[in-house]
């Protein structure tokens, strides 16, 4: 099957899971409630909430230049704007598609192989994901022990804690090259020993990405940022929770972040419709509150951090005057990279 009908499969399947999330979330659901919650909503919360989400993502750029060791080819706006553009990519693309793009541009930008930056973007990620883990176990204790929270935060706990044990594994004992080496002795396959050879490079660079894990510093400076990071996001989701007039302390907070930043692992069309929503439903379920009030705080969380980040990323294309064309390009390009690294 080719990349294109791959990326077209995936599409569909994203699709159609927004799709049954949307069903979800507006069966039985009173427009007149929902309009209510959107009038009760104190929008000086927002005054607030874009200074604060702004510094959040500076943060989030600290932490990925100590993911990649205090590399002094990269400073740290630049780190803060590709990351903030590459999350905007990846709110209207499907796939992860800014995450692609992250590696090709801020590779080519700073002369790292682009395997390296990708490989830093997934440790990043399984970072975040044990950081939301532990908000959530944190929200648990406190407040709501239910079996069906327990159950999503065992599975994710499994394959947060599990795949990043597996890349530990494989980066502390380095046996990549090894293992390739042994395959093209194996009679049928020592006739492609040359692409055996490829394969085995490109894992190699994509491996010196999780550099950070051989490094105290740098891995426990990251993981500081990252719950620094993610402490923020608690904050302003109950800034905007507390916006729609609802007071039920922190923990609300911890439940609803985390929902929604799992909800984001979950495969659907672009903005993230569907999943993230639902996850705001079933966070302030918890605490009794209506699909409707729970719907219209989704939709202004939503849409300020969308506007917010896109905002940044127009200033940073502004001001090296990058085109679409070359962001398509560059997107493009970066699904070329086993070839080209």
């Amino acid at each position: 099957m080719t990349k294109s009908k791959l990326k077209h499969k995936d599409k569909i399947i994203g699709l159609l899971i927004s799709l049954v999330f949307i069903v979800l979330i507006f069966w039985k659901l009173d427009v007149h409630k929902l309009v209510a919650a959107f009038r009760m909503f104190d929008y000086r919360m927002l005054f607030l909430f874009v200074p604060i989400y702004v510094f959040s993502l500076y943060i989030r750029g600290v932490r990925w230049k100590y993911l990649l060791c205090l590399d002094e080819k990269l400073s740290v706006n630049e780190a803060f704007f590709t990351f903030t553009v590459g999350n905007t990519i990846n709110s209207y693309l499907p796939a992860r598609a800014g995450d692609f793009w992250r590696a090709y541009h801020l590779g080519t930008k700073i002369g790292e192989s682009r395997l390296k930056i990708l490989g830093s973007i997934i440790l990043e990620r399984l970072i975040d994901g044990i950081s939301i883990l532990l908000i959530l176990f944190f929200a648990i204790v406190t407040y709501f022990r239910h079996r069906w929270v327990l159950n999503i935060a065992g599975v994710s706990a499994f394959l947060f804690f599990g795949a990043l044990s597996a890349i530990y594994i494989v980066f502390k004992f380095n046996k990549i090259e090894y293992i390739f080496e042994k395959l093209g002795e194996i009679p049928f396959l020592s006739g492609f020993k040359a692409q055996l050879d490829t394969i085995s490079s490109h894992l190699m660079k994509f491996m010196t990405g999780f550099e950070a894990l051989n490094s105290p510093k740098c891995l426990s400076m990251a993981f500081f940022m990252s719950m620094l990071a993610w402490g923020f996001e608690c904050l302003m989701t109950y800034m905007i929770i507390l916006g729609f007039g609802v007071h039920y302390g922190i923990s609300i907070a911890l439940f609803t972040i985390s929902f929604i930043a799992l909800s984001t692992v979950i495969p659907s069309s672009s903005i993230f419709i569907g999943p993230y929503q639902y996850a705001y439903i079933l966070a302030l379920g918890i605490y009794h509150i209506g699909k409707e009030q729970a719907l219209g705080t989704a939709f202004i969380h939503q849409m300020t951090i969308m506007i917010i980040i896109t905002a940044i990323s127009v200033i940073y294309f502004m001001k090296g005057n990058t085109s679409l064309e070359e962001i398509q390009k560059e997107i493009t390009e970066e699904s070329k990279e086993g070839k080209n690294d």
